[in-house]
C-alpha cells in the first residue's frame, strides 16, 4: 500500500509544470494583468514564486484545529476556495470568479483561467489579497524577478 501511495505522489509531481520566472513573466506581460498599472510584472512573478514555486499544479489545504480540511489554494497564484472558486470538495465558498477551483491546475502553460480570476481578485482587493505577496514582495525591490526576461 505504501508503495502505491508513493508512486502516485511521484507520478503527480512528475506531471506538474513548473515554469521558469521568465516564462511566467512573458505570460503575464501578454495578459490583462498588466492593465493594473499599480503593479508590475515583477509583482506577479514574485507572488507566484512565494505562493507556488511557479508550479501550475500547486495545491495547499488549510486545516482546522482538528485536522479537517476546510479550504484550498489552487494553481500558480494559489487562488483560495474560501472566496474565489468552488468545487466538489469546497462547494460553499462565495466563488466570486465563477470558476471551478480545479481549472487553476494546469499541466501546461495555459494560465488563462488563473489570470482571469487573478484579475477579478486584484480588481476587488488588490494584491493584498495574497499574504505571500504582502509578506515577501510588497514594498520591496523585486525587479530582479524579471531581469533578462524581455529580449
Amino acid at each position: 500500500m505504501k508503495i502505491l501511495i508513493v508512486l502516485s505522489v511521484l507520478l503527480t509531481l512528475s506531471s506538474a509544470k513548473v515554469l521558469s520566472r521568465c516564462e511566467l513573466a512573458r505570460i503575464v506581460k501578454n495578459s490583462i494583468l498588466v492593465d493594473f498599472t499599480e503593479y508590475k510584472v515583477a509583482d506577479w512573478v514574485c507572488l507566484a514564486y512565494y505562493a507556488s514555486g511557479y508550479s501550475t499544479l500547486a495545491v495547499q489545504y488549510e486545516r482546522d484545529c482538528k485536522g479537517k480540511i476546510w479550504s484550498g489554494d489552487y494553481g500558480i497564484f494559489q487562488i483560495s476556495s474560501k472566496q474565489w472558486c468552488a468545487d466538489a470538495m469546497f462547494p460553499n465558498g462565495t466563488n466570486e470568479c465563477h470558476m471551478n477551483c480545479n481549472l487553476f491546475l494546469n499541466e501546461n502553460t495555459n494560465l488563462q483561467t488563473d489570470i482571469d480570476c487573478a484579475a477579478v481578485i486584484v480588481n476587488q482587493q488588490g494584491m493584498q489579497a495574497w499574504p505571500s505577496w504582502v509578506d515577501h514582495c510588497k514594498g520591496r525591490w523585486i525587479d530582479y524577478y524579471t531581469f533578462f526576461c524581455f529580449w
